[in-house]
């Protein structure tokens, strides 16, 4: 379990790093202007790192239960994970809109739309890419013991 633990939360740090410098830089040179595309991007990852993250808390820690099988009774646990940041983080993003006196984007509900998905498409991503970071390999030298 702790080997689980450590490839785990080696890929979520990484990935919060990538992910914060990517926001970061899309701020300072104004890629989410620049390339429409990029907004999906930083989403995208967002909610992968939020599906691995949940998964990691709930097996992993020690807070909810122990590690079993990744099967698809995690799945759900990344996807609502995912839904639900998404969901926040674009409340988040209309009271900025608002607060800020400049008033919703004109396709707003779209953009808001694709977030969602893409957050909970990544978060689908997160239960692949922690389903495998868990699984345990055999190498050749364990087999040859």
């Amino acid at each position: 379990m702790e080997l689980h633990q450590e490839r785990v939360l080696k890929v979520l740090f990484v990935l919060i790093w990538v992910l914060a410098v990517a926001h970061m830089m899309a701020e300072v040179y104004f890629l989410y202007w620049a390339f429409e595309w990029y907004d999906i991007l930083t989403h995208f990852l967002g909610g992968l790192w939020v599906g691995m993250a949940a998964l990691w808390f709930w097996y992993l820690s020690g807070y909810i239960r122990d590690i079993e099988t990744i099967d698809f009774r995690a799945l759900p646990i990344a996807i609502l994970a995912g839904l639900v940041i998404g969901v926040v983080w674009e409340g988040y993003e209309y009271g900025v809109w608002m607060w800020s006196g400049s008033g919703l984007p004109i396709n707003y509900m779209q953009d808001t739309s694709l977030d969602i998905v893409v957050d909970v498409f990544g978060a689908l991503f997160g239960y692949v890419a922690f389903k495998r970071l868990t699984q345990d390999t055999v190498t050749d030298e364990q087999l040859s013991e």
